[in-house]
């Protein structure tokens, strides 16, 4: 197969940008490779690849094994660090209109005692421009994903499913069947398995996910009422029998209900439907929730565990494939879109540097995104180990201190920045800057500053003093990148750097207080070497 290529860069220039951004002609090579990239899962984790991976000028081919997109709500909300993402993709607004922001969650520690009342709206949620948790059903997410991916001119490819992966060093061979029998052999430079918690890309890659039960049985209703008069507040019951959780959906009267089960050795499992949610509720939470139009119920067995490695060789895991857990906290989906949008950069960068900056680069997914994960599974971990505790008498103090520990302020923050994600960091060692993500401020002329920020390049952004001049963007040092001068009368505060080198993804690459040692750093990146 011919292909365009493009030549190596001259050292100490951006790969593939002269000044004006502009690419040298291609030259034709033999290359196997028929895309660049085969997404396996079209899940929210597996759009979001997709549609990365097309905006950072990849080919890309996503198939998933299911027939069609499953219509079940499942995961139920997006965060703002998620919606962040979503905003570079271009489908923020889209997800936006989808969705409803929740209000406030009400703690009841007991029957008979007043709710204790998060508002979640006030919280000091600090730079970000979207200062609340969204409800929003996972399909209705994942069809904006797949309806901007149909756009771009890519179509998932349902019904076909990964059989057998050959990593052959410079490309993958993907043995893929299709529903009708038929057997197709597709060459990709890179696969990315977004294939769920039993990833069919994982077994084939050789690497392993140990689940740990957690012992708890949950029950999960989608169901539609009119007895909670609050539809933008969700509730916390912290019973003796166990926890109970209701939480607004986007529809009017809709609301998803999610319980703890008893053990199935004491009380065999009750069937779904309207009247067992209906006694539920009322058993744990005193309420006449009169329920109707069961649109989805599941009974699922906790359990959780992180992928022994994100990587191997040209396969790269992401998503629910890479890392299993507790619901607490909505995690999930925003975990593994945010995996992809880490990933997706650096393997378009990749293609594009000498052989050591490009293994750096690719192993640097892993160096970032694991910790995180890990991180992330230990916290529900923890978080569904307290909440569901049997024991009556620890489930009595819990109903005491709940309401005292969650109205420290301190608590409260993390139920917005935190909870939001806007806090994850990277402590890879690649990053020169902390590896922090970098504020997106309001600026005084208008705008907030990721709206400045080029959406697939790495930026410069340089503040400056009255007075003070810059050196000019022609100068050898910024690379060809693209620079964003702010005067600091533009912006609220003096928390950014003189100089920051930010990532496409909007973390900080390097900080440096003048461009001389700004421009010294650079030369510790891998991809910038």
């Amino acid at each position: 197969m011919k292909r365009a290529v493009w030549p190596s860069r001259e050292p100490g220039s951006w790969p593939d940008a002269g000044r004006n951004g502009a690419r040298p002609d291609p030259q034709p090579v033999e290359d196997p490779v028929e895309v660049d990239v085969l997404v396996v899962g079209a899940g929210p984790t597996g759009l979001t690849a997709a549609g990365e991976a097309v905006r950072h000028g990849l080919t890309v081919r996503i198939v998933d094994r299911k027939p069609q997109r499953a219509t079940f709500s499942k995961a139920l909300v997006v965060h703002a660090r998620t919606l962040e993402v979503f905003e570079a993709m271009g489908v923020a607004e889209a997800v936006l209109a989808e969705g409803r922001p929740f209000a406030a969650l009400n703690v009841h520690a007991g029957r008979g005692r007043r709710a204790t009342r998060i508002d979640l709206l006030g919280l000091p949620w600090g730079d970000t421009a979207y200062p609340f948790w969204l409800s929003i059903p996972q399909y209705a997410t994942e069809g904006v994903l797949e309806g901007r991916l149909d756009r771009l001119g890519v179509a998932v490819d349902w019904g076909v499913a990964l059989d057998r992966l050959d990593d052959r060093r410079s490309h993958v061979e993907s043995r893929l069947e299709h529903a009708d029998g038929t057997i197709e052999l597709v060459r990709s430079r890179w696969v990315i398995g977004c294939d769920g918690g039993r990833s069919r890309t994982r077994e084939q890659a050789g690497l392993r996910l140990e689940r740990t039960a957690a012992g708890v049985t949950f029950l999960l209703a989608d169901v539609t009422t009119t007895a909670l008069p609050a539809q933008d507040e969700g509730h916390v019951f912290l019973g003796p029998d166990g926890l109970l959780v209701i939480v607004p959906m986007p529809e009017p009267g809709r609301w998803r209900v999610i319980a703890q089960e008893p053990r199935a050795d004491a009380h065999p499992p009750h069937s779904i439907d309207t009247a067992h949610v209906d006694e539920v509720v009322r058993s744990r939470a005193g309420l006449d929730l009169r329920c109707h139009d069961l649109l989805w119920g599941s009974r699922f067995e906790l359990s959780h565990g992180v992928v022994d490695r994100y990587r191997r060789g040209r396969v790269f895991l992401a998503g629910d494939a890479a890392h299993v857990h507790s619901p607490v906290g909505g995690q999930g989906l925003n975990t593994g879109v945010q995996d992809a949008h880490n990933l997706l950069w650096q393997l378009a960068l990749a293609r594009r540097v000498p052989a050591r900056g490009r293994e750096e680069l690719l192993d640097s997914y892993e160096e970032e995104r694991r910790p995180v994960a890990a991180a992330m599974v230990a916290g529900t971990g923890r978080a569904t180990r307290l909440l569901t505790m049997r024991n009556r008498a620890f489930r009595r103090l819990l109903g005491v201190l709940a309401p005292l520990v969650i109205t420290h302020p301190a608590i409260r923050t993390k139920f917005g920045r935190t909870v939001g994600m806007l806090e994850v960091g990277y402590r890879s060692g690649r990053s020169l800057g902390g590896g922090r993500r970098m504020p997106n401020p309001e600026l005084r002329g208008g705008g907030r500053l990721y709206e400045r920020l080029d959406p697939v390049r790495p930026t410069w952004v340089v503040r400056h003093s009255p007075g003070e001049t810059p050196p000019a963007p022609q100068a050898a040092g910024w690379r060809g990148l693209p620079l964003l001068e702010l005067p600091e009368e533009d912006l609220p505060d003096e928390s950014l750097s003189r100089v920051t080198l930010v990532r496409p993804d909007r973390y900080v690459a390097l900080r440096g207080e003048t461009a001389e040692e700004a421009w010294a750093l650079m030369a510790h990146l891998p991809f910038a070497r």
